[in-house]
């Protein structure tokens, strides 16, 4: 395969076209950025680009299969899960359109790469800022701490609370000393609209005996 322009010019728009993806994701302080977005898509069409010179005698399809299978592992890099969040969703999703992309300039699709480009941005910058709007469910832990050992009493009051504000209680655990007087209730909770934790802690540090409560 003799080095042309059609070569070069796939490798740029690579680059291009990967570059602004990664910039969108890069701008909003996630961990697979601009560098990352180039690599993945230039790696892509650099690989169907050698496969092409190989001839008839190589399947692109299975190319393709070996990439985007690939992609899934540095995809999963990215994705962080702290108890019941998970972060990273978006841009492993990122990393993997970026894979795709790359094999679809490196068939010469360039009508096609630069219109799947341009939806992308608009879902990652519109539909982002739409979503925002929408009411989510949020889960929260919060664990209240009380020197006295009436367990029952601390969590009918704490359960008072906790539904006056609208939360759904999904599970309770406690630990409970008595020497000295301790009681520890964890409250797993649910709620459709973002609370006002520092408020929420004031009714709870109101209830007798308490003397911590902490949100996560």
């Amino acid at each position: 395969m003799s080095f042309d322009i059609a070569v070069l010019l796939k490798l740029l728009l690579s680059i291009a076209l990967g570059g602004l993806v990664g910039l969108e994701r890069q701008a909003h302080g996630r961990a697979a950025g601009l560098r990352t977005h180039i690599l993945v898509c230039l790696g892509s069409t650099l690989a169907m680009v050698v496969t092409q010179s190989f001839g008839a005698g190589v399947d692109p399809g299975r190319a393709l299969a070996g990439i985007l299978t690939g992609i899934g592992f540095l995809g999963a890099g990215v994705i962080v899960k702290s108890n019941e969040i998970v972060r990273g969703l978006t841009t492993a999703a990122c990393v993997w359109f970026v894979a795709a992309l790359g094999v679809v300039v490196g068939q010469g699709l360039y009508l096609i790469a630069g219109v799947s480009t341009a939806l992308v941005l608009i879902v990652l910058t519109l539909l982002s800022w739409f979503s925002h709007k929408v009411p989510t469910v949020s889960y929260h832990t919060v664990v209240v701490r009380a020197s006295t050992p009436q367990a029952v009493v601390l969590d009918e009051q704490c359960r008072s609370v906790f539904q006056n504000e609208g939360f759904r209680i999904i599970a309770v655990s406690s630990r409970i000393g008595k020497q000295p007087d301790l009681t520890e209730l964890t409250f797993r909770l649910r709620t459709r609209k973002a609370p006002d934790i520092v408020r929420m802690t004031q009714p709870l540090l109101a209830i007798p005996h308490v003397v911590q409560a902490d949100w996560d």
